[in-house]
């Protein structure tokens, strides 16, 4: 029996065959119009917006009528410890109210500590005295699907708006930064991931239940002692209260953008990725189909073609390289990368050497006559602006040719058609001999001895002006200019922009705005201070945080950041490791560089200041022998403050010379960290 499912949960429609396995030929085609194979659901799956794949199970299926499905795989247990009407919260009593709690929260796996037990029956006794409307939902820790146990304590739920209540047993309201924090990371998340929110007012309060007579608002957070909670809650209750549905809230859609490690394990598994609004909301799935369309144009016309897919760091260019090349439906297709911390990292993680292929193995391979065996129609190029020159190649392979220059080659003489994907990352080049951008491809084209036809975005038509250039295909798509690694678009990117360049009126523009949307710039000369608000923040979940530097060492390791060429190794375990692991990031013991975290992304970074980049008479004062020594120092820091997904922390240690860098930070709106 042949049958389709519609999942709303999940924006889906599933393909299932009961009693009987599809033939190869039908696998063939389902993968040919993008359906994945979910293992734990045994049934084949797309989206939606997969017009195609949609098409093509209701066609298979002859339009039978299709049974429905409210499951959500992200919520297999309940998420949450208590829910229930305001009207029947206020009957439990609190010897009710904790057994409940007690029970539900077994589901989690987690140990439950007395203080987390005082800390329930303290909001529980400030929520006791507490008036409101008895239409109003209550949920108490609501675990957030796919973000590693991070638990709201109390959330306060209508038709027309979400309050989000955290509770701390403080008795003074200094040092609240990592609680502010806190509580507005979970408003952030639920208004730009949770699909029930949507439509709804979220209103992030940290309530001090010891203390008295506060009431002020940080950034864009209530903050009140217990005694005023009452006051707060009714000038936000001002209006009619209508109610809504509890269990749809709860069994909402929630579509984080998972990390490139989590992506990567699912390409792997060859499942479905969760729906990432997100992404959808970018260019990203345009780009997909337009690449897809490329490959059948050169696959049915032998032809080789190249394509260029420009972004500012973190708008997903290595994802959509990934899903390219792990959604097509031939095996000839590999993800080449030169960065051996990505590598190494997805090797680890996925523990196997066959998701990402190492590029300079593979340049190698052919310099020594040994890549007879390559047959990759598809490839795709990770950080093709880091390219090496001949420079950079000569030294290491003894050859007088660039790596754009081997690539060529290689699929000339190997290939009979070819896609020839490059990734390429603004502002990147981070190494010496990667400084030489797009012209190496330019020049490697023009020496080969094949008609290549180009696909690129239109802010590179300048660099192949006397090329080939493909016309057919849109390629609109093919410049990525939302990042999607922060909770907000590219303003993270233009504030690192303008401030690496020195400019710092407009730099100072797009702060407040940036702290406004959830995402925390803090600056700190107090190195224990930014651990401890990351420990603070991010405990009890798996949300990744570590201490990364500029690879030019000189002082940070007489503070605390030994940032040495030889203390800066092993990428994999750094990232991979749980929390409680010596060599994780988490440990915050160790130190990586911009070279060990470039294409690789933490929550929150605590990036250490070096003396190589000094604020002076109003410029950047930089160590560096040339112009394009001073051109890998600015990328470095760069990249160095564009890895973090909700923020970052710059540690700036207590040395006279970086005082200037210190007040700059302040300056343009980066907040002192208490």
């Amino acid at each position: 029996m042949v049958y389709y499912k519609l999942n709303y949960e999940r924006d889906g429609i599933e393909l299932y065959f009961e009693g009987e396995s599809p033939s190869d030929k039908l696998v063939y085609e389902m993968r040919k119009v993008k359906l994945l194979y979910n293992h734990k659901k045994d049934c084949w799956f797309t989206k939606q917006w997969n017009r195609e794949g949609v098409e093509f199970i209701k066609n298979y299926c002859k339009e039978k009528e299709p049974q429905t499905t409210t499951t959500f795989e992200s919520i297999p247990k309940k998420r949450y410890c208590y829910a229930d009407t305001i009207a029947n919260f206020k009957k439990e009593d609190e010897d009710s109210f904790m057994e409940k709690m007690k029970t539900n929260f077994k589901g989690y796996g987690l140990k439950l500590s007395d203080e987390q037990i005082d800390a329930w029956r303290d909001s529980y006794r400030v929520l006791e005295e507490i008036s409101l409307d008895p239409n109003i939902n209550i949920i108490f820790e609501y675990v957030l699907p796919y973000e590693g146990g991070r638990r709201p304590d109390t959330l306060l739920l209508s038709k027309e708006r979400v309050v989000v209540l955290e509770f701390k047993m403080k008795k003074t309201a200094k040092q609240l930064e990592a609680d502010i924090d806190q509580v507005s990371g979970y408003a952030r998340d639920l208004i730009g991931y949770h699909y029930e929110t949507r439509e709804k007012e979220v209103t992030p309060i940290l309530v001090l239940t010891q203390f008295k007579n506060l009431n002020e608002k940080i950034n864009n957070v209530k903050c009140v002692s217990g005694d005023l909670l009452q006051n707060t809650l009714d000038n936000i209750y001002t209006e009619n209260i209508n109610s809504t549905s509890l269990e749809k809230w709860i069994k909402s859609k929630y579509e984080p953008l998972p990390t490139i490690i989590d992506a990567a394990r699912i390409f792997y598994k060859n499942e479905e990725l969760p729906n990432i609004r997100r992404v959808n909301s970018t260019c990203i799935p345009q780009a997909l189909e337009n690449l897809k369309e490329l490959s059948d144009y050169a696959r049915e016309n032998k032809k080789h073609t190249i394509a260029f897919v420009t972004g500012v760091p973190g708008s997903g260019k290595t994802f959509l390289g990934l899903e390219y090349v792990y959604g097509m439906e031939t095996n000839h297709a590999v993800y080449l990368s030169g960065n051996k911390a990505l590598i190494d990292v997805l090797t680890d993680a996925l523990k196997s050497k066959a998701f990402v292929k190492n590029l300079h193995k593979i340049i190698g391979q052919y310099i020594d006559d040994e890549a007879d065996d390559f047959n990759n129609n598809v490839i795709v190029f990770d950080e093709g602006q880091r390219a090496w020159n001949k420079k950079q190649m000569f030294k290491r392979h003894r050859k007088n040719l660039s790596e754009p220059d081997v690539m060529i080659k290689l699929c000339e003489e190997h290939l009979n058609w070819c896609v020839l994907l490059i990734l390429v990352g603004e502002g990147q080049e981070i190494n010496t001999g990667e400084n030489s951008g797009i012209k190496l491809w330019d020049e490697a084209i023009k020496k080969g001895t094949k008609d290549w036809e180009i696909l690129c975005p239109p802010n590179l038509y300048s660099c192949f002006g006397d090329q080939t250039l493909i016309e057919n295909i849109d390629n609109s798509s093919f410049n990525l200019t939302i990042s999607l690694r922060s909770h907000l678009s590219g303003c993270v990117s233009d504030f690192v922009n303008y401030f690496i360049d020195g400019d710092m009126k407009n730099a100072s523009k797009l702060s407040d705005n940036i702290f406004t949307k959830g995402y925390n710039m803090y600056c700190t000369r107090n190195l224990e201070s930014a651990k401890s608000y990351c420990r603070k923040v991010y405990k009890d979940s798996n949300k990744k945080y570590g201490l990364i530097a500029s690879s030019k060492d000189e002082i940070l390791r007489n503070y605390g950041m030994n940032n040495s060429f030889n203390a800066t190794k092993g990428y994999a375990k750094w990232f991979n490791s749980s929390s409680d692991d010596p060599n994780s990031c988490c440990a915050l013991n160790k130190v990586l560089t911009e070279f060990g975290v470039q294409g690789l992304e933490l929550d929150m970074p605590i990036i250490g200041w070096e003396t190589d980049m000094i604020w002076k008479n109003n410029k950047w004062d930089i160590s560096s022998w040339n112009q394009e020594g001073e051109t890998y120092r600015r990328n470095a820091y760069r990249v160095l403050l564009t890895r973090g997904r909700d923020g970052f922390i710059v540690f700036v240690p207590n040395e006279r010379k970086l005082d200037p860098v210190y007040d700059i930070l302040k300056e343009v709106g980066v907040k002192e960290l208490n």
